[in-house]
């Protein structure tokens, strides 16, 4: 049986005035809510953000203490398109940057004026305290009285209003910078710091583009770590990760500024190299074979020696990202199978 979810908030939406403590409570929850959604990747879409709002609000307002997990799963109670949502995350994390930038800009322009607009304030009331002191007439004497009142409640009001903008600024500031990592992150690999697999594979058809249009050559390299299932079994898996985390070292080391290097998944990297035939693309294999051959890796648990099967294909006009990736595969399998720790070229 579903456990009902309500939220108190969503019957605001009409209201034209909303108090400043419904207002803080509504800013709070979209702030667990968004950061919940870039932090998994979901594209934060009026539709995903709605349903999502729900499910945010009825934690808050019952207190819930709940893993990303355990939201996923309340979520799964009433959805059944959570995948979905991931589609094209990092593009819209773009959109919604370039958004919360020109809030930002429109928030610092107000705040720049209001300054202005209370030192203004400020200079009118010194003049009428001055004048005050000269004035003998008491019916004009009360009106300056009144006005210097009347100066001292907009100042008091517009130094409020200046307040509640300048933590609003801060709160997109913050988002912002969450947004950035979020971009980030979605990115990048966390154990390497190199691309992923969604990252390589767009320069990758980048690549494949230029190759269409401006007949820019490159060739792509597939590396696999030999026997890495029986490192993570004879070590575990830290010194797996440690492992891979030292052959990212030596890709990013021993290659040039503009080669692309990315983690494929596991123990699979991948390297573009622009400008570069399959002969030179070979050279290039076999360097980094014998330099990770030759590289002992210091780990908790042993001084582990590692070796790597490489595929190498030079790109043509006709390939999709499939096709090439295919034709390197079969050249790693080769490798693989006739004996590993080899380079071979398709």
């Amino acid at each position: 049986m579903k456990e009902e979810i309500k939220c108190k908030y969503l019957s605001l939406q009409n209201q034209k005035d909303i108090s400043e403590e419904d207002m803080k409570k509504i800013l709070d929850i979209v702030k667990m809510e968004l950061s919940f959604m870039m932090r998994n990747n979901i594209v934060p879409l009026p539709k995903w953000y709605e349903r999502w709002f729900l499910i945010f609000c009825y934690i808050y307002e019952n207190n819930k203490q709940l893993s990303d997990l355990e939201i996923k799963g309340l979520y799964k109670t009433y959805y059944s398109d959570l995948e979905k949502e991931k589609n094209n995350a990092p593009e819209v994390i773009t959109q919604v940057n370039k958004v919360s930038e020109k809030i930002e800009q429109s928030l610092e322009e107000i705040l720049k004026t209001l300054d202005a607009y209370q030192k203004n304030l400020d200079a009118h009331k010194e003049v009428l305290e001055e004048k005050a002191k000269e004035v003998k007439d008491e019916i004009i004497l009360t009106y300056l009285k009144k006005i210097l009142e009347e100066i001292k409640g907009l100042r008091k009001e517009n130094l409020e209003k200046k307040r509640k903008l300048e933590e609003y600024h801060k709160e997109i500031i913050s988002l912002r910078k969450e947004l950035k990592i979020a971009r980030r992150e979605a990115d990048i690999d966390f154990l390497t710091g190199l691309p992923n697999r969604r990252r390589f594979f767009r320069a990758l058809e980048d690549f494949l583009k230029d190759l269409s249009e401006k007949n820019y050559p490159f060739s792509f390299i597939m590396i696999d770590i030999d026997n890495f299932k029986n490192i993570n079994d004879s070590y575990g898996h830290l010194s797996g990760d440690e492992v891979l985390k030292e052959i990212a070292s030596i890709l990013k080391f021993y290659l040039r500024a503009n080669t692309i290097v990315g983690r494929l998944g596991g123990e699979e990297f991948g390297i573009i190299l622009p400008g570069v035939g399959k002969e030179d693309a070979k050279n290039v294999a076999e360097r980094l074979r014998k330099i990770i051959q030759n590289r002992k890796i210091h780990t908790n648990e042993a001084e582990i020696k590692v070796t790597a099967s490489f595929g190498v294909a030079q790109a043509k006009k006709d390939d999709s990202i499939e096709t090439l990736i295919d034709r390197a595969d079969k050249a790693l399998y080769e490798a693989k199978k006739t004996g590993k720790n080899k380079v071979v070229v398709f």
